[in-house]
């Protein structure tokens, strides 16, 4: 038993570091930084299994790292540390803000932390979710970590295209209601109306044309049976709900094929060194991204 308590404390000591004002808890490639006191302190500071870290905290390091090993070492989605714009990064920090001062559940950064709180030497890229998040109701984590995926995939930022496929990659830990059948699918790529909608709609481009694109491509990836027994959170539940992630294969190849479209949308600015971030946003990217959707649809639908 004496071993035992040894082994724990050290091991503790490995997960549980702190800086001049917050704590630091790693899980993996994951850093969380927060506050044990104060109003950006997180909400819920149940601690069930005892180990001196808020159970909230180490769950948001799970979803975040079974979202990494399911999209990248399963779905094999580009990993951003592989990318041309965060290159030398070996690590992601996940700082906990309060909700009044975010508005929002979490932000993710395109831009990397060139001093990490957890190590100055090292970069680190940065995630921020609200102290209210909570994992196990909330699958924010995942979706602000998909959001790196696309940022170290593509230069488009267009917000129907973040938003929208971010919010379909919620699927992969927190399960749809219903999903819509897609058997109008050729009508909504065609559809002058819908095509509006996506424009200009953000989150709410899951439903129009996400998850449609996924289930009439009858997209159905597989959650291996090993992630679902490694990734549990603290209390012992699930972190995915279920074995069915529609549309991974599918997304991957829209995000890929984006990429090789980028010196076409950098033309209309005079070029990559001109394609700016504004550009990177520009009304004029809408047509390239749709048309990439469209492709890949065409390209399955041929092999029916």
């Amino acid at each position: 038993m004496k071993k035992f308590l040894i082994a724990l404390s050290m091991m503790l000591s490995m997960m549980l570091t702190s800086t001049a004002d917050a704590a630091v808890y790693q899980q993996g490639i994951v850093y969380v930084i927060y506050e044990t006191e104060g109003d950006t302190a997180v909400k819920n500071n149940a601690d069930v299994n005892a180990n001196g870290v808020p159970d909230v905290v180490e769950d948001i390091a799970t979803q975040l790292n079974a979202t990494r090993e399911l999209f990248h070492d399963v779905f094999k989605y580009p990993d951003p540390f592989d990318s041309e714009r965060f290159k030398n990064v070996h690590s992601i920090e996940v700082d906990i803000d309060a909700k009044s001062n975010m508005k929002v559940n979490g932000l993710a950064y395109s831009g990397v932390r060139k001093q990490s709180k957890h190590d100055p030497k090292e970069r680190a890229l940065r995630v921020k979710l609200a102290n209210t998040v909570d994992p196990r109701k909330n699958s924010t984590p995942a979706h602000e970590y998909f959001h790196l995926i696309q940022y170290g995939a593509t230069y488009f930022r267009n917000g129907w295209f973040l938003e929208g496929m971010a919010r379909w990659s919620q699927d992969s830990v927190s399960k749809q209601k219903k999903y819509p059948d897609g058997k109008d699918m050729s009508w909504r790529l065609t559809n002058k109306l819908t095509e509006s909608q996506i424009f200009q709609g953000k989150y709410n481009v899951a439903g129009i044309l996400w998850y449609p694109l996924a289930v009439s491509m009858k997209d159905k990836a597989k959650v291996p049976k090993r992630l679902m027994k490694k990734y549990k959170y603290v209390d012992g539940s699930d972190v995915f709900h279920d074995d069915i992630v529609y549309g991974a294969n599918v997304m991957r190849e829209v995000m890929n094929l984006m990429k090789t479209k980028e010196a076409e949308a950098a033309e209309a600015f005079g070029g990559a060194q001109k394609w700016n971030k504004s550009g990177h946003r520009a009304a004029q990217n809408n047509k390239i991204i749709l048309d990439c959707v469209k492709e890949i649809y065409e390209t399955h639908a041929a092999k029916k």
